[in-house]
């Protein structure tokens, strides 16, 4: 007997022509001879240097809270978790699985969309791929399709979820993470579409965070909710087709603009290659912060030595984007004693700081030394951040320094675009080292080196269970 819902859906799936339509048409479409080999390649190096931070993160604090939450929330074998290797729902397992990857603020960055995108769709990627007993090049696909509408959708907010209070990666990640779970699922692209209007209810980040691990988590919430809505949407349940134009969906409610579903660009789907773009962060850090640090250590270089003290500063001043300050310079008292890891993370002042003293920004600077080094502390205490008039943000994140020195020079330098964005990218060789050096953190020598080659040669691995399994930590904490 044919019901209500069912009739409903069908006259629903007449009228064709929607955005949500036309993206899931895409993703139904998508084989992996549509993919140029360049793009390829970096979604592997991409969901490498995943990998990497999510075991650098499996020994950390918030990791074990999200991984004993999740294992309240039912059992399973579906998927595993990373580093614990517990098995639980798909859902679950991305949850923690997605938490991981952006908890150490390690992870990749679009930066036209201000948006992490490996960690929604890897996180998707791993949970669905295994609960499906996916190979590699079927994970592959579906994490690079999960990649490049994420960036879409973020980056047709220019930058205004931001300015809004809404973190892009939790709204706009939970819309790869369905395409992702469709896709690995063989999911029509009726149903999809159904997936993509449940997703804008579910699709949630705020900024307001305090002294949370609030933003840890959303990227995992994303990933868990993109599956749950595919679930539901394989289940029959209907969604609103009109999820991105509509005048209450997506961009209308949260920028009061629903024209921006206009800048996704969907004519071009196929053809050019958003996920291309994605930069890799060098420092665990606010990708704001990064041209900043490059501009120090360059100084550092031009002086010709390996640091500088705080007697032979006078001041400093790094030209802040006005768009980003109030998440990386303000207020100052903050971010040049930072009170909080959050707080030394996403600071102008401290970062440069650091760079200055110490000649380096690494995992060690913000997880393993302490944050009121008076050494470093007197150096951002010389720090101001003005508005830089010549930014061109979001198209790029720039960055300066002025030195002022106390033999009275000046030394300066001004970065355009960080370094591991488009422009400047980082070698394979520096991934790589990238990668090792996060994994050994957890695992052996052994281990890291199998897991990086499983990942070069992706395509041709029968299950996608065998790379998780290889990410699993014998002796957790």
């Amino acid at each position: 007997m044919t019901t209500v819902a069912q009739t409903d859906r069908t006259a629903a799936d007449q009228k064709s022509g929607t955005v949500s339509e036309k993206l899931a048409q895409f993703v139904s479409d998508l084989s992996m001879s549509d993919v140029p080999a360049a793009v390829r390649a970096v979604a592997r190096a991409h969901l490498l240097d995943g990998l990497g931070i999510a075991l650098a993160s499996s020994d950390m604090d918030f990791a074990h809270a999200v991984h004993d939450a999740a294992t309240q929330l039912g059992e399973g074998q579906e998927a595993h978790t990373i580093g614990f290797g517990t098995g639980l729902p798909a859902p679950a397992a991305a949850l923690v699985n997605g938490t991981l990857i952006h908890g150490l603020d390690f992870d990749d960055t679009h930066i036209e969309a201000i948006y992490h995108a490996t960690a929604p769709a890897l996180a998707a990627a791993l949970a669905v791929g295994e609960a499906e007993h996916a190979d590699g090049e079927a994970t592959l696909l579906a994490y690079i399709i999960g990649l490049e509408v994420g960036c879409r959708i973020a980056a047709a907010a220019a930058g205004k979820f931001h300015d809004r209070g809404f973190h892009p990666t939790g709204i706009a990640g939970t819309f790869a993470a369905a395409c992702v779970a469709a896709k690995l699922r063989n999911q029509d692209a009726s149903v999809l579409a159904h997936a993509l209007g449940i997703c804008a209810s579910q699709a949630a980040g705020t900024l307001e965070l305090g002294q949370s691990w609030l933003k840890r988590l959303h990227p995992g919430w994303a990933a868990h909710s993109g599956i749950i809505a595919s679930t539901l949407a394989g289940a029959g349940f209907i969604g609103p087709l009109t999820i991105f134009e509509g005048e209450r969906g997506l961009y209308g409610s949260h920028l009061g603009d629903p024209g921006a579903a206009a800048a996704l660009n969907l004519h071009d789907l196929g053809s050019r290659w958003m996920s291309a773009d994605i930069a890799i962060k060098p420092y665990p850090c606010c990708h704001f912060t990064h041209a900043f640090i490059d501009a120090a250590l360059q100084i550092l270089t031009d002086l010709g030595g390996a640091t500088l003290r705080p007697d032979e500063v006078d001041r400093i001043v790094c030209p802040t984007t006005e768009r980003v300050m109030p998440s990386v310079t303000e207020p100052a008292t903050k971010k040049q004693a930072p009170d909080t890891l959050y707080n030394a993370q996403f600071s102008v002042q401290y970062a440069v700081a650091y760079a200055l003293v110490r000649g380096r920004v690494d995992l060690a600077t913000f997880y393993d030394e302490s944050l009121d080094d008076p050494q470093v502390l007197a150096m951002a205490a010389k720090v101001t951040c003005p508005v830089d008039p010549d930014s061109d943000f979001p198209k790029h994140f720039p960055g300066e320094v002025v030195i002022h020195l106390s033999t009275g020079g000046t030394v300066r330098r001004r970065v355009p675009a960080s370094s591991g964005t488009p422009g400047n990218p980082l070698t394979p060789e520096a991934i790589t080292g990238k990668f090792t050096t996060n994994a050994a953190r957890t695992l052996p020598d052994e281990a890291v080196d199998a897991i990086a080659a499983m990942v070069d040669d992706l395509e041709s691995l029968p299950d996608i269970s065998t790379l998780v399994q290889a990410c699993v930590v014998s002796e957790p904490r």
